[in-house]
């Protein structure tokens, strides 16, 4: 976690030597957070983004981290997990070798860790450019304890979290002929480095709503090993919405991805759908609130497990604040719901973005 806290500390210090203008449509943006399921990890997700685009010749640079906790199980593990009175200490050996009864199994036990570096640039015409940077690694982290504290304390169960060390990393996925094994943590790596498009519909400028058109391509520039990347050149599209209503303003984006395959996981190239439902509002002259839902089908939904047939359910909440005229700082909680086995717990999101 300190090192962790570190890196972003020092990126933030680099974002920090550059000049803002103020505007007020950042402060009503949605919340910058991709899926944060830790076997999706190095799979291209979009981040949510506000409709309009840049003017012409101006720039944005944000830093963002996310730190999000996974424990995901299969059916069987569970049934096997129940009843438990301690903490088993070979969760690698559950999730391989004793696992292997022919069926498509899965154990995913750790954190992920992402912070990423932006860069926007308008260039007139309504049309802007993107740079996204990440750097990512999966761990043990260090929230299991909290978890299950927060879990205790409202009485809602801990899936069996308890038969299971705490803040170990152990990822295994099992399908067919292709078995994936991981039980130690790794260190801070490159991921996949996407490049963005984004056009904007002149036709909705005068009523206070924001249409456009957005593309991505994620270059294989990960370890597909590591969890950092897929391995294959990933895209997609998608059509970004805002409505202004005084202080509140709803976004929706609708995009499909192309993912490519990642031969780690056995997963083959595929679509997907996915979608964002957001509604934001200001508070205060420099403070706002933003709720948001991405809903989307999983990379994993065609290996023969039922938990991943299901769609994902991610809800973010956050607030963002204006720093003086210069920046824009966020923090988000993130939870998911209605599906429980495919997707992160939970996770905190934080970010700092300037406008020059």
């Amino acid at each position: 976690m300190q090192r962790f806290a570190s890196t972003f500390a020092i990126l933030l210090l680099a974002c920090g030597s550059a000049w803002a203008q103020d505007n007020g449509d950042d402060l009503r943006a949605p919340l910058p957070i991709r899926d944060q399921f830790l076997l999706s990890n190095g799979f291209f997700f979009f981040e949510p983004e506000r409709a309009r685009v840049l003017g012409e010749y101006e720039s944005v640079v944000m830093i963002s981290a996310a730190d999000s906790n996974t424990f995901a199980k299969s059916d069987w593990i569970n049934r096997r997990a129940f009843g438990e009175t301690g903490r088993m200490t070979e969760a690698s050996e559950l999730a391989g070798s004793r696992a292997r009864i022919g069926a498509p199994i899965y154990l995913v036990d750790g954190e992920t860790q992402r912070v990423q570096l932006s860069m926007r640039r308008g260039f007139g015409g309504n049309f802007e450019l993107g740079l996204t940077i990440p750097i990512t690694r999966t761990t043990g982290g260090w929230s299991d304890a909290l978890i299950e504290g927060v879990h205790n304390t409202l009485r809602i169960g801990n899936a069996n979290r308890d038969a299971f060390p705490r803040n170990s990393e152990t990822v295994a996925l099992q399908n067919g002929s292709t078995e994936y094994v991981r039980d130690r943590s790794g260190t801070f790596a490159l991921g996949d480095v996407a490049i963005s498009g984004k056009y904007e519909l002149s036709f909705f400028e005068e009523r206070h709503i924001a249409m456009s058109l957005s593309g991505a391509l994620e270059l294989p520039t990960g370890n597909a090993s590591a969890l950092s990347g897929s391995g294959s050149l990933d895209g997609g599209l998608q059509v970004l919405a805002s409505r202004d209503i005084g202080r509140t303003t709803v976004h929706a984006a609708l995009g499909i991805l192309r993912l490519g395959s990642d031969r780690p996981l056995g997963i083959k190239s595929q679509t997907l759908v996915t979608d964002t439902v957001g509604i934001s509002r200001l508070l205060a002259e420099k403070t706002s609130a933003i709720a948001q839902v991405t809903v989307s089908e999983s990379p994993f939904r065609n290996i023969g497990i039922a938990e991943f047939t299901r769609r994902t359910y991610q809800l973010s909440i956050g607030m963002q604040h204006r720093i003086g005229h210069s920046l824009i700082a966020y923090a988000a909680l993130i939870e998911n719901v209605l599906t429980y086995e495919n997707s992160a717990d939970a996770g905190i999101a934080c970010g700092i973005a300037r406008r020059f």
